[in-house]
């Protein structure tokens, strides 16, 4: 495997990712590549590896058995998931679209339904940010992802996703009235909405944290919320109830504003 700009811990499972598609499903990685936390450097050892599989033709279901062996391997020999959609190159040069294609998503291997990471998002981090693990350099691809559809996706997302996160979290906080609370829960509310905020109105993509200091700039009333977010993805530790209840609010508030 080329030297690839990460933590050990993320080459070391990659590694062992390839090999068993090399052995179980000899021939058919073409190409790839890690997005996500690892391609935006914030990575964390409790953070998941996000990639984008190339095969030749993923709608081939005589391929599924050897992806799903594959994918068990994976789950035998490593303690954090791997996940993301296994496409063709074809995918890569045409807008992000519904399709259905073999996908990843907490270790879980899928062949029904439609992977969400394929999305415009996903697409221009790819592009911008994705670190070849095998295959061409991502900038060479040809990967479309216009500014207009990164927005547009985002609109959407936040009212189909994001407004009903808050709205759930606001009424699990009503039903438990005491005590103190996972922080990851901080960290996926106000966090996530940040990061959706962040590329609606610059059109850029960026990680957690730093969506969570930008934030906290960009909504200063709201600082602490978002710093506290940060520490917290830093440094796993419980959270109380009215931070997470502004939490709740503020995801909220910035779906509607987004999604207007």
């Amino acid at each position: 495997m080329p030297d690839v700009p990460a933590p050990p811990e993320v080459v070391a499972t990659v590694e062992i990712w390839l090999a068993a598609h090399d052995e179980l499903a000899p021939g058919t990685i073409e190409g790839l590549y890690i997005v996500g936390s690892v391609a935006l450097d914030d990575w964390t050892p409790y953070s998941d590896i996000d990639v984008v599989a190339v095969v030749a033709d993923p709608s081939d279901p005589d391929l599924y058995v050897e992806l799903a062996a594959a994918q068990t391997r994976i789950r035998d020999e490593v303690d954090r998931a791997v996940d993301g959609p296994y496409v063709a190159w074809g995918d890569l040069v045409v807008p992000a679209m519904a399709v259905q294609r073999p996908w990843v998503l907490d270790g879980e291997y899928h062949v029904d339904g439609e992977s969400f990471e394929i999305n415009p998002v996903t697409w221009y981090t790819l592009a911008t940010y994705g670190v070849a693990v095998r295959g061409a350099s991502p900038s060479t691809l040809g990967v479309v992802s216009e500014l207009d559809e990164r927005r547009d996706w985002v609109r959407s997302n936040v009212a189909s996703y994001w407004r009903g996160v808050g709205e759930r979290l606001a009424a699990a906080l009503a039903e438990r009235p005491d005590g103190e609370f996972d922080g990851d829960v901080l960290e996926w509310t106000a966090l996530g909405i940040a990061r959706m905020l962040f590329t609606f109105e610059t059109g850029d993509v960026t990680s957690k944290s730093a969506a969570g200091r930008w934030a906290a700039e960009r909504l200063p009333s709201d600082r602490d919320v978002f710093e506290r977010a940060v520490a917290v993805r830093a440094t796993p530790e419980a959270v109380d109830r009215a931070t997470l209840e502004r939490a709740a609010g503020l995801t909220i508030e910035i779906a509607d504003a987004i999604s207007r």
